[in-house]
């Protein structure tokens, strides 16, 4: 028994090593892509706004100043691309205080379940009482959040339900974030992580967000917890080393 868990806990840091040095590559990869699309892209949307500013004095037809504004919008597209790619790349610098997550999950909800109503899916928030404090940057946490419950709303979609909860288990504080969708197929549970897999259709997502989640859990000693059920759905669950009780 004891040997099966030094086995287990010997392959489940052999698997975090593989994932971090996956990361260490995506990250460079990124950075290059980054660079090499950022100035041809601005250049781009300076022409653009440019035919657009003299569309009235060239005598433009409605149909190429669409065109051209179709064209704009795209192209604010691959900036937001290249600004997620940067923030992939080059992690923001943080300070860690202690932090209460409780207090973190309920700023950073009321606006998402502002955004949700009255078309998306139910939002619960579900707090622990006496919860433990950690050692971490708020604003990392609230963007790990973010990032856990919008893809719990695309899985749950429209008419789903998506649940966050806080609590403590051993030494640890723990945020859950659960979604009644379909679960997520046994082909995809290894990759979930990986920088750019998403299952969302194309153009939706750049697939930076879980991999975002993980680094920032990584950061602060943590670790990220995946079980799922197709049919029933997928629940992620962080844990963070305490440091004391909250006051």
């Amino acid at each position: 028994m004891v040997q099966e868990q030094h086995t287990r806990m010997h392959e489940g840091k052999q698997a975090q090593l593989l994932q971090a040095e996956r990361m260490t590559a995506m990250a460079k990869l990124a950075a290059g892509v980054a660079h090499e699309i950022n100035n041809p892209a601005g250049v781009l949307m300076m022409k653009l706004k440019f035919l657009l500013s003299i569309a009235d004095a060239e005598g433009l037809s409605e149909r190429a100043v669409s065109t051209l504004n179709v064209a704009v919008e795209q192209t604010e597209r691959i900036e937001g691309i290249v600004e997620s790619l940067l923030g992939f790349s080059r992690p923001a610098e943080v300070t860690p205080r202690r932090c209460d997550v409780n207090q973190i999950c309920a700023a950073a909800l009321q606006p998402v379940q502002r955004r949700l109503q009255p078309w998306g899916p139910s939002l619960l928030w579900q707090p622990g009482p006496d919860l433990l404090l950690v050692e971490a940057d708020a604003n990392e946490l609230e963007r790990m959040l973010i990032h856990l419950v919008d893809n719990a709303i695309c899985a749950a979609g429209p008419e789903g339900r998506v649940t966050v909860t806080t609590g403590t288990i051993d030494a640890d504080v723990t945020l859950a974030v659960a979604d009644n969708g379909p679960g997520i197929p046994d082909d995809f549970r290894e990759r979930i992580f990986d920088p750019f897999f998403t299952t969302r259709p194309a153009g939706e997502g750049t697939g930076l967000g879980l991999a975002i989640t993980y680094g920032i859990v990584q950061k602060f000693g943590g670790c990220i917890d995946v079980a799922t059920v197709r049919q029933q759905g997928t629940t992620m669950t962080v844990r963070l080393p305490a440091v004391s009780p909250a006051r």
